[in-house]
Order: structure tokens, then C-alpha cells, then sequence
């Protein structure tokens, strides 16, 4: 074990252990004023925000645009210490009384005992909609980016299992063929499908430009018939919601290329209005999606426009 990651465990823990010695309140002020710091002072990928903002709701004006990336800039901060306090009360309150949308939809794909193939979008709450699904014993498999420190790794994955056990990980890495054994075994397989697979993902317009789609999606459909369906999760004044919903698909007689885009173009068309309606709840608005480069080298902000 590198020392590195014993350092980096270690002050992951003691910040994790100072942060629940306040109360809630406490902590959500504290992580609005960070938010705050680094919305004035260190703006950390606005111009590649700014530009997938430009994107997503082209006919913005610029002050509009700018007065929205300082609320989203509050709420990416807030995002990152939600698995640190998942377990507190208020949290929990939150999740079990989640208001679901679909469900019934769920519950009639599971029925077919090939399981269900669950894409989402990467958005602000989703440490909550992943306990959702734990907390309520859906057997729900989770495909994750593993991360390279494997104790802070085994740490966020115990965080999750606070809720219960139906929640299992499988990272990005393991093959399509565990991802398949999870739809044999009648899972909820979750799929992020806003990412950028660069030569490995399959090319589909994304907000009339083309990203390039992990396949996984559509190479499972045809494989197994497991149904396909979509999933929102958003914060509307205090309450989580949960949207799901199907995806209507012809039947496909052949495992080809064109097939497997056409899935995936399909299940990830419903995210545009929901993103262009609530860009403030889309964690992906940071990543850089469709380019490496060919962003603002700067965005200008007056002074009213930072504070105001």
C-alpha cells in the first residue's frame, strides 16, 4: 500500500470527522461560503461551464448565464460533501420520503426477470438517488468510475452501504460481461450515459452536437432484451424527487454498430429538457463533453454580476 494513499485516507477521515461534530445547518453554511470563495476568487472551469451552458440553452444572454453558473458554482460545493453526511437524519428523512415518478414502470420491467437496463445523467444529488434505490432493497447494481486511492474507494462504497445492501458496485473496468451477469440476475443496472468515451464511445447528437456515448446501453439491449428506461433525480424545495420513465424501442434483429446507436440516441434524447429546464442540477456542466479544447480562455464577470 502506497504511503500516499495512507496520507490522503488520513486526512480524508479527519475531515470527514470534523465536518459531522457540527450540525447540519452548520455544515450547509460552511460549504455555501466555500462555494461562495470559489465562485469570487477561484472559478475553477468556468469558461468550459460557460460553454456547455452556451450549449445547453443557446438563446441565454450573457448577465443570465453568468447569475445562473454562481447558483451552480453554490451547489457543485454542496455536492461534493453529500456522501459525507448522508447518514444524518434530515438526509435520511429526505430519501425515504423521496417522491417517485415511474415506479410502477420499474416494477412492471423487473417483472419480465431480465432486468432493467436504468441510464441516467450525472446530476448534483446523486449520492442521494443511489441511497434511494439501497434504501428501499432494489437490487441495483451501480457501474462507478473506481478511484485510484483504493481506501478512500472502499470508504465511499461503505458510506453508500449505510442504507442497506441491495446497492452493488461494479466499476467501469470489469467488461460488458458482468454487466450482462447483473441483468441475468434481474438487476437495476444504473448507466451514466453524459460521458465522453472519446474512440471508444458510438457518435449521437447531444444538444445537436455529437458526443461520443459509452455503448454499454445498447450492446446490452440487443444482447439480453433486458427493457431500457431513463431516470431523472432532482432537489424541488426540499424534496428529492425521482422521475423515471421508459424508452420505446422497436425490436432489433441484429447485434450491429448502427443498432447499438440508434438505442443509445434514443435513451439519451429525453435528458435535453430536462437539463435545458434545470441546468443548475447538472454535475456534468463542468466536463469538458464534446472537446478537448476550442473553450473561452476567459469569461468576463463585473463585479456586479459576481455578487449580485
Amino acid at each position: 500500500m502506497k504511503i500516499k494513499y495512507k496520507i490522503e485516507y488520513a486526512v480524508l477521515r479527519g475531515l470527514v470527522f470534523f465536518i459531522n461534530l457540527l450540525p447540519l445547518p452548520v455544515i450547509m453554511g460552511f460549504s455555501s461560503l466555500v462555494g461562495w470563495i470559489v465562485w469570487v476568487a477561484f472559478p475553477v472551469r468556468l469558461p468550459v461551464a460557460y460553454s456547455n451552458l452556451s450549449t445547453v440553452c443557446p438563446d441565454m444572454g450573457h448577465a443570465d448565464k453568468i447569475r445562473l453558473l454562481r447558483d451552480v458554482y453554490l451547489q457543485f460545493v454542496r455536492t461534493f460533501g453529500q456522501i459525507f453526511i448522508l447518514h444524518r437524519q434530515k438526509i435520511f428523512h429526505m430519501i425515504q420520503n423521496a417522491e417517485i415518478s415511474g415506479r410502477e414502470k420499474l416494477e412492471k420491467a423487473l417483472a419480465q426477470g431480465k432486468g432493467v437496463i436504468l441510464t441516467t445523467f450525472h446530476g448534483c444529488w446523486f449520492e442521494a438517488y443511489f441511497a434511494w434505490f439501497n434504501s428501499h432493497a432494489i437490487p441495483t447494481t451501480l457501474i462507478y468510475q473506481q478511484q485510484s486511492n483504493p481506501l478512500s474507494d472502499a470508504y465511499f462504497i461503505r458510506q453508500r452501504q449505510r442504507y442497506g445492501t441491495s446497492l452493488e458496485h461494479m466499476h467501469s473496468q470489469v467488461g460488458i460481461g458482468h454487466y450482462q451477469e447483473a441483468l441475468k440476475r434481474n438487476r437495476v443496472l444504473i448507466i451514466s450515459l453524459d460521458q465522453n468515451f472519446h474512440q471508444k464511445g458510438t457518435v449521437i447528437p447531444f444538444f445537436d452536437r455529437p458526443l461520443h456515448c459509452a455503448k454499454g446501453a445498447g450492446i446490452l439491449h440487443l444482447r439480453t432484451q433486458a427493457p431500457v428506461m431513463t431516470s431523472v433525480y432532482y432537489v424541488k424545495d426540499g424534496v428529492l424527487h425521482i422521475d423515471l420513465d421508459d424508452v420505446p424501442l422497436p425490436a432489433y434483429d441484429a447485434i450491429s454498430e448502427e443498432n447499438i446507436t440508434r438505442i443509445c440516441a434514443s435513451s439519451i434524447k429525453p435528458y435535453e429538457s430536462f437539463i435545458r429546464e434545470n441546468p443548475q442540477q447538472w454535475f456534468n456542466l463542468f466536463h469538458r463533453l464534446w472537446t478537448k479544447k476550442d473553450y473561452p480562455q476567459r469569461v468576463p464577470r463585473s463585479l456586479g454580476q459576481i455578487f449580485l
